[in-house]
């Protein structure tokens, strides 16, 4: 019979083992490499988005704005000057829901409607 030669069986395990275990370590590098950028990019990407609004703000604080408009009368003047009006109004006479709310608001657009069509 003739001598037969032990498989290199142990050897090519051990360069499969080897290759494979290289390969896995490349690849966890190569994924925290990767965190690592995309970690970055993020704060990048926040600090540009944070400096435009800082930059957004001393445009705004910076431009030739117009001198601020004169202060409307306050809801409840207002209000007391609607009153007025319709009861000075000839047209005008205050029944027993006069005063809930929105009655008197329309009461004027309708008297001044009933004025602007009788007007030439």
């Amino acid at each position: 019979m003739a001598a037969r030669k032990p498989a290199a069986s142990s050897s090519n395990d051990s360069q499969l083992a080897s290759f494979l275990m290289l390969s896995v370590a490349i690849l966890v590098g190569a994924l925290v490499l990767g965190g690592y950028w995309m970690q970055q990019q993020r704060a990048d990407q926040a600090e540009l988005r944070q400096q435009a609004a800082v930059y957004e703000t001393y445009l705004y604080n910076t431009r030739n704005t117009p001198a601020p408009a004169p202060e409307a009368p306050s809801r409840a003047a207002q209000a007391q000057q609607v009153r007025q009006y319709l009861l000075d109004h000839p047209a005008v006479t205050p029944g027993p829901g006069f005063n809930r709310p929105g009655v008197q608001s329309t009461g004027k657009t309708i008297v001044d409607a009933i004025d602007s069509a009788k007007a030439p």
